[in-house]
């Protein structure tokens, strides 16, 4: 054993316990070659590089829409009988309520749609958080059950790339955890056991599934750059994904912090960005992707910071409302101050 390390047991003391007894579980003697990460490739991705988000399960529109519209009447009562003159609810086309569910009120009907969105390339280290939300379902690859390569692929933040000496250090100990891993597969260790060497920056895929509802919550959350910056791009790519298959729901999904639309940017020529249109098709706004001073080119304003962690938000956060003094919450014991 390594000096500068006190394991909590002798090296003679070989006792097994049951529980902690290794043999059923999947190993390379007992994989038949179908439990093999693809991203078993030597990859060391720099930042956000090599992040794949794909929107696999979008809104059925024209249900959902139905459907916002039946809850936003149910409070008045829909008359389901085939009454003379009756006008079935479900084919009915109302477009002056679909939108009310999405400005507020009880918004259940906002879980009846589910989204789904597949992540490649992302580290444990982001999986690990994305999973936290705890009204969506998550699938994801699995350590436990899949080889994952005798160099799997890894994940370096762009601070540690722009440091050589951190740089280095961060290529060795990538490398020597491989090597372990490969020597502990070899020697026909199960997987799950094995998978305790590999770094936390080791890539996997997940799929992310969330009422709309959800998403807009947790958006509303995991979307501000005040949180790791990994996860802040995934959602960030959700988002725009969404919004490209579904424009109308713009103006609704976005960061806490976020009021409304930019007034600088309304009315701005569709060459700058997309239109963005209501449920009854009519444009509203384009939201651009020129740099604006007032929105930070997202489109949107805000008025006050709403984030509530213990970091200081200037020079990290890129909107112009973002300021210490503008903060709804403000740490009293415990504080973490960027250096000047």
């Amino acid at each position: 054993m390594n000096d500068k390390y006190t394991p909590s047991r002798d090296a003679g003391d070989l006792r097994q316990t049951n529980l902690l007894r290794d043999v059923a579980f999947n190993r390379q003697s007992m994989n038949d070659g179908h439990h093999v990460s693809p991203l078993d490739n030597g990859k060391v991705n720099v930042g956000a590089d090599g992040i794949n988000v794909r929107l696999v399960q979008p809104i059925q529109e024209e249900m959902f829409k139905r459907v916002m519209s039946m809850a936003t009447r149910a409070t008045i009562g829909l008359d389901l009988e085939e009454r003379p003159g009756y006008i079935d609810p479900l084919a009915e086309a109302d477009s002056e309520d679909w939108e009310e569910m999405l400005k507020g009120g009880l918004q259940t009907v906002l879980e009846t749609q589910t989204i789904i969105f597949a992540v490649s390339g992302v580290s444990r280290t982001c999986t690990h958080q994305l999973v936290r939300s705890r009204k969506a379902a998550f699938h994801q690859q699995s350590q436990r059950a899949s080889y994952y390569g005798d160099r799997p692929e890894v994940r370096m933040p762009e601070s540690i790339w722009l440091n050589p000496r951190a740089r280095a250090a961060y290529m060795k100990a990538v490398e020597a955890s491989h090597e372990a891993y490969r020597i502990a597969t070899a020697e026909d260790i199960s997987y799950q056991d094995a998978r305790f060497i590999l770094p936390e920056g080791t890539d996997n895929y997940i799929l992310l599934e969330y009422s709309v509802r959800e998403f807009m919550n947790v958006y509303a959350y995991r979307g501000c750059s005040m949180f790791s910056w990994e996860i802040v791009h995934v959602m960030r790519e959700c988002r725009r994904l969404l919004i490209e298959a579904h424009p109308w729901l713009a103006p609704y999904v976005k960061i806490s912090c976020q009021d409304g639309p930019c007034p600088n940017c309304l009315g701005t020529g569709a060459e700058e960005g997309y239109v963005v249109q209501n449920f009854s098709g009519d444009e509203v706004r384009n939201v651009p992707t020129a740099r604006c001073e007032k929105c930070a080119g997202t489109g949107m304003v805000g008025s006050r910071c709403t984030f509530q962690g213990w970091e200081t938000v200037e020079g990290q956060c890129e909107f112009p409302w973002a300021k210490e003094e503008n903060r709804t919450f403000k740490p009293l014991h415990h504080k973490i101050e960027r250096k000047q």
